[in-house]
């Protein structure tokens, strides 16, 4: 809203009036803001950031709240202040559209440091739903940790207040996220969008559906070092300079990993990407089946995982990542007489040829 010089007695008006009066469209307003120094979204690394600009500072997702205006160094002016949404905030004002990232001294000010706000378009964000909790606590804490823009629901509990379904309005809660619009707790004037669709049974797209509940700390090492580029300097994680950075002088995945690309891999033929296209997962085959007591002769746990004999239960330590048991037999298992192998579902009898695999 721009204003005009003051008007005394003896000013007059001379030609056009102001014809700016639609300067854009309201889905995504024009209006160049900053980020508040009030902003109490936690700041985290996005690796795969553009070069120089991996520190996020609001994600993308989230909803946002206009807090006034504050001054930016930058341009010397007093600015449109903004941070992530509070809890039923009644300023919210729209949805975050970009990851923004940290602004530098001396660095150059672009889309990537200032945040663009979206109001009126359709968007779909992650659901974290806990079933049968007391409250959406858990949801949240999982929501959190994702960093980005996500909605939160609870179905079966102590009541319904939390379950997010389809027509239900939402506000923004703790972390910028989306919970449900609850009638006589939250102010309408909070209420920042409405559910037109819950799916819950779409199937993991993409990379995820090859790393969910893998856990591999080569390959997450790899992926680290490959956004890193080469520097004048040192790199962060103290490898050579350029023209000899990490790329460059790291060894371990990155050989075998690109051979694997051409048809220089096994046999002369591609064997695709590693856990992506090389059908890793699927070649993978586990059968279940039981076994007495009397057919074990070692239990070990992995690491974070305890084998307690007297109470003949597993103990797995608290923050244990890919914990295991490993049972030692007496006698080698002919998985191609699983005929032998007496399985029970429910106390009945099941047919070898329906074991799990």
């Amino acid at each position: 809203m721009a204003r005009f010089p003051n008007v005394n007695g003896s000013y007059t008006a001379k030609g056009k009036t102001h014809t700016n009066l639609v300067i854009s469209e309201g889905m995504a307003p024009a209006e160049e803001m900053i980020i508040s120094r009030t902003n109490e979204a936690e700041s985290f690394i996005y690796e795969y950031g553009p070069e120089g600009n991996q520190t996020v500072v609001l994600a993308k997702g989230k909803a946002v709240e206009v807090v006034g205006a504050e001054y930016d160094p930058e341009t010397g002016f007093y600015q449109t202040a903004v941070r992530q949404a509070k809890d039923a905030s009644e300023n919210a004002i729209g949805v975050n559209h970009h990851n923004v990232y940290s602004r530098r001294r001396d660095g150059m000010v672009s889309t990537l440091t200032t945040p663009t706000i979206i109001t009126r378009n359709y968007i779909e964000v992650p659901l974290f739903e806990t079933t049968g909790a007391e409250n959406i606590e858990a949801a949240q804490v999982l929501a959190e940790a994702m960093k980005f823009g996500a909605a939160v629901s609870n179905v079966g509990g102590v009541d319904e207040t939390s379950t997010l379904k389809n027509g239900d309005r939402v506000v923004a809660d703790r972390s910028g996220n989306f919970r449900k619009f609850v009638k006589g707790q939250d102010d309408p004037l909070a209420i920042i969008g409405q559910v037109w669709g819950k799916s819950t049974e779409l199937p993991p797209a993409g990379f995820l559906q090859y790393y969910q509940e893998m856990i591999n700390p080569e390959m997450e090492e790899f992926l680290k070092q490959m956004s890193y580029s080469p520097s004048p300097g040192l790199n962060g994680n103290g490898a050579g300079a350029y023209p000899y950075g990490v790329p460059y002088t790291v060894k371990g995945w990155k050989p075998e990993f690109e051979k694997m690309l051409t048809k220089a891999g096994l046999g002369g033929q591609a064997s695709g990407i590693p856990f992506l296209t090389d059908g890793f997962f699927r070649a993978q085959e586990v059968r279940t089946f039981a076994a007495n007591t009397e057919d074990v002769e070692a239990i070990r746990g992995a690491e974070g995982t305890t084998y307690d004999s007297a109470a003949n239960k597993l103990i797995v330590a608290a923050g244990a990542k890919n914990a295991a048991a490993f049972i030692k037999l007496k006698h080698k298992i002919d998985v191609t007489k699983l005929s032998n192998i007496t399985v029970q579902l429910n106390g009945a009898l099941m047919d070898a040829n329906d074991f799990p695999c």
